[in-house]
Parts: structure tokens; sequence; C-alpha cells
């Protein structure tokens, strides 16, 4: 796997599927996310990674659309642990075990948990990103 993913893929796509914590019950999340771009550099001699993704949650709260931004930018080393799962170790966010899916020649599916603090409670979804291999 770490010569597949040596090199830069864009992420073309992000769905997501999990749900809000707030101080009132969890929401369901689900969907697509807008807005979605950026992309990963995989070094694979190195075995590092840097990324930035950038897309947006939708959540509907009583009939009203809300869009909640998602930012995820970092680097960090890169354990190799199967041909369809790595994990990148970011110092800021912790570990981070990616899975990978419906893998070709240029794309993959890669799936990994995505946990942040907002204003309005802790988002918690697993995010398919969608990359290809530029």
């Amino acid at each position: 796997i770490a010569a597949f993913l040596n090199g830069e893929f864009a992420v073309t796509r992000a769905d997501y599927n999990g749900s809000l914590q707030t101080a009132l019950g969890n929401v369901p999340l689900a969907g697509t996310g807008t807005g979605t771009q950026g992309g990963y550099i995989f070094d694979g001699r190195a075995k590092t990674a840097d990324y930035s993704v950038q897309s947006n949650i939708t959540l509907d709260v009583f009939g009203q659309m809300i869009p909640v931004p998602i930012n995820v930018n970092g680097s960090g080393a890169v354990t190799f642990n199967s041909e369809t799962q790595f994990v990148i170790d970011d110092p800021r966010y912790g570990p981070m075990t990616y899975n990978i899916s419906n893998k070709t020649a240029n794309s993959m599916i890669a799936t990994t948990r995505f946990q942040n603090d907002t204003t309005i409670g802790t988002v918690d979804v697993l995010m398919d990103l969608y990359m290809e291999k530029k």
C-alpha cells in the first residue's frame, strides 16, 4: 500500500454518517458534504503524510438546514497496517485510522472517524473520503 499511496491525492467527495451530540440529545447526521476540497500528500519512503480537507456537514434543526464546517489539516507519520488500512499519527489529533475500499489504479475511498467540538455540540461521524491520485 505504501507504493500506491506515494504521491498526491485530491479529495473529490466526503460522505458522512454519525451524530451531533448536544446537551439536549443526539442529532443524527448523514449525507454528502458540500464544498468539499483538499487533499493528501503521501511520502511512501519517509512514511509521512500532509493533508488538508474542507467540507460542510448539513444539520437539520427543526427543519432549518445549518451548515457545520469541517476543516482538518495537519501532518504526521504513516503506518501501513495492511493493503486496506493505514494510520496517520498526527501530533494534534492523535492516531487516525483509515480503511481503504473501492481501490482502483488511481482512486480509493478512505474511511476515517472524525470527532470535533463545535459551539453547538460534538460532531462524531465516519467520513468516507473519495480520493483520486493526481
